[in-house]
């Protein structure tokens, strides 16, 4: 048996992804006391292999019939690779036997003289391999997030929206139930609008510096035929139903004042069909690529049979699919002088969220991440990726997000999935650990540290209706809610609030989930949640140094650290039905500085607390610096949060 672990320093050095250029050291253990002829580490790509890299025998380490191999390794190509360990055995005889073709992978094969050969293989590992260059913004390692679905967030009588040229329904019920219904032709418009606005935004501002907010993630605000507004049809102009792009300078003036950044939805993949540059319903002064094959933007698509036959997005007519590599089209949104992403970092944007990262080829990705940076060193690029960006296939090629040359970060719906499993479904803190972990290795540290952790969007359903157990109730529920939040908003990278879950706001899929924000109506148990976790994360000074570690996981207990110069933080929750115990483990001279409790935790003994069903607790530990011996929590036998 080979043993191997590419998780442990023991066994692999640095661990995880490493910047090109990096000096990586490898060990196995052989275990079963056979004589071993030879071991080797093999390297290899999507395209095949690339290099074989002898093992050197560590005869001090044989113990116990225990073998130790070492490999070093250094990869001078920025990529993602795949690497494992074959080893021969001595043969029969005392003849060495050689690893070579595949025939000679399964020990059980027969040799050309029907003798076994003594061959084995461990399974595969992946390598990331990123520019040595590639950093992240710091605010996106830290603080939070708010998404705004800008028609349902707040409507402001400062500004009156002109008449539209277009097909649209004006609501006046605020808080009404969106029109999610197909038409007399079967289409669902998604054309009736509540009338939220860029001044509501300005003036909810205040309510979100106090939630904390230190970054603003706004759905598109450019000027698009339907309420969602990803179906662009004026890159460069605010929906006029949302405001001026005035009111887009001063929002991101007023949030930056209060020490909130403002980032941008890009949706490059597709147009609207009712656009500038399609023109399918004539509805734009100039002639588009639907009308005649000499428009300036006909090859922006991919026309089958002119006009009527197009590729659009997942075979939606009206989002006709863009040519994203046409020269013309790059120019336009990245390349040119006043391209569309200099333009609105220019107006006070910090970044953009790309709109299906997967579908936007690498040549794109990196006109648009060079813009970007350009514009504002600090300047963030975020991907719609919904699984592991860092070995991602899709339309048959591997992707290069994370190399650094494209995207900063990605919206990390894997942790999503799997803090919703965790507490529903397998209620298993090892197979959440396991999740995180492979994320954790996988992932360039500069890209893990500045995820976008969230557990809804616009996309999903409410997280409270997910979490939601009509059997044991609201209480249950929210617990449910609390725990998949204080687990989120302490990993690393920032976590995202989609507005209204910090108020308890329920729906199910699209148009539930895009109800509007009616705070007076919110739950204000689930407020004051949110603002405590606000409060007690303002203490942590430079979380975003804070090293992560994964802890303990056992049944139904998942817990993980951080750990900084000044303290660490200790996060430890329990999804299950029966109690679980954590121990601090406080060393001498360290004092609890503050707790986070949601549920019912009890008092143990000095550090060790019981945590019971649908429970956790956040500790931030520093070290002593007062004559209390025990620090705040353990001056009470229990505790039971009124969260």
């Amino acid at each position: 048996m080979i043993e191997f672990n590419s998780q442990k320093t023991f066994y692999k050095t640095p661990f995880g992804a490493v910047p090109r250029h990096t000096d990586l050291s490898f060990r196995i253990r052989i275990t079963d006391g056979r004589s071993v002829a030879s071991a080797c580490l093999v390297l290899s790509s999507d395209e095949g292999e690339i290099s074989r890299v002898a093992g050197a025998s560590d005869n001090k380490d044989e113990k116990g019939g225990k073998s130790l191999y070492q490999f070093s390794l250094r990869v001078e190509t920025i990529g993602l690779f795949f690497y494992h360990f074959e080893v021969t055995y001595q043969a029969d005889g005392n003849e060495e036997a050689t690893a070579g073709d595949q025939t000679r992978i399964n020990s059980e094969s027969n040799d050309a003289k029907g003798e076994p050969i003594p061959f084995e293989k461990t399974p595969g590992y992946q390598l990331t391999v990123y520019s040595e260059d590639f950093q992240t913004p710091d605010w996106l390692k830290s603080g939070l997030m708010y998404q705004i679905f800008p028609d349902r967030f707040a409507r402001s009588d400062a500004y009156i929206a002109p008449e539209q040229n277009k097909r649209y329904v004006k609501r006046s019920d605020w808080g009404g139930i969106p029109n999610g219904l197909p038409d007399e032709n079967g289409i669902v418009q998604n054309n009736d609008f509540f009338g939220g606005n860029l001044r509501g935004i300005i003036e909810k501002l205040n309510y979100l510096e106090e939630l904390g907010v230190t970054v603003i993630y706004l759905n598109p605000i450019f000027e698009a035929y339907s309420n969602h507004r990803y179906d662009t049809a004026d890159y460069k102009k605010i929906d006029p139903m949302l405001g001026t792009e005035e009111d887009f300078r001063e929002l991101c003036r007023c949030a930056r004042a209060r020490g909130i950044r403002i980032i941008l939805d890009g949706v490059f993949n597709h147009t609207g069909s009712d656009s500038l540059y399609f023109n399918k319903t004539g509805r734009f002064p100039v002639t588009g690529a639907y009308q005649s094959n000499e428009s300036p933007y006909y090859n922006w698509y991919r026309f089958i049979n002119h006009p009527d036959e197009y590729e659009s997005w997942w075979g939606i007519d009206t989002l006709p699919h863009i040519n994203e590599t046409e020269p013309s089209y790059l120019d336009f949104i990245a390349r040119s002088e006043d391209s569309v992403i200099r333009h609105w970092m220019r107006q006070g944007a910090s970044g953009f969220r790309l709109d299906v990262a997967d579908e936007l080829p690498d040549e794109f990705l990196e006109a648009v991440r060079l813009a970007v940076k350009e514009e504002d060193p600090d300047g963030a690029l975020i991907g719609e990726v919904w699984e592991d960006a860092s070995n991602k296939i899709s339309y048959g090629s591997r992707r290069a997000y994370f190399q650094g040359r494209q995207l900063d970060s990605v919206m990390n719906y894997p942790l999503k999935n799997g803090v919703i499993d965790y507490l529903i479904h397998h209620h298993n803190g090892k197979t959440l650990e396991n999740l995180i972990n492979s994320l954790w290795e996988n992932y360039p540290q500069p890209a893990f540290s500045s995820l976008m952790n969230l557990l809804g969007t616009h996309d999903t359903p409410r997280i409270l209706t997910v979490l939601s157990d009509e059997g044991r109730g609201e209480e249950y529920s929210r617990q449910r809610l609390f725990l998949a939040w204080m687990i989120i908003s302490f990993m690393p990278g920032i976590p995202c609030v989609y507005y209204g879950d910090e108020i308890g706001m329920a729906g199910g899929k699209d148009p539930y989930n895009r109800l509007c924000f009616e705070p007076e109506r919110g739950n204000q148990q689930i407020l004051r949640f949110y603002r405590r976790l606000n409060d007690f994360t303002k203490k942590i000074t430079k979380l975003q140094n804070y090293v992560y570690q994964p802890r303990s996981a056992e049944g139904s207990f998942y817990s993980f650290s951080r750990t900084g110069t000044m303290g660490r933080l200790i996060v430890a929750v329990n999804s299950g039905s029966q109690d679980c115990l954590v121990n601090l483990a406080m060393k001498e001279g360290e004092h609890l500085q503050d707790h986070l409790i949601s549920g019912t935790v009890l008092f143990e003994r000095q550090g060790v607390y019981r945590i019971k069903e649908n429970s956790g607790i956040t500790a931030y530990i520093v070290k002593k610096n007062s004559s209390d011996p025990f620090g705040i929590v353990e001056k009470n036998s229990s505790h039971r949060s009124g969260f």
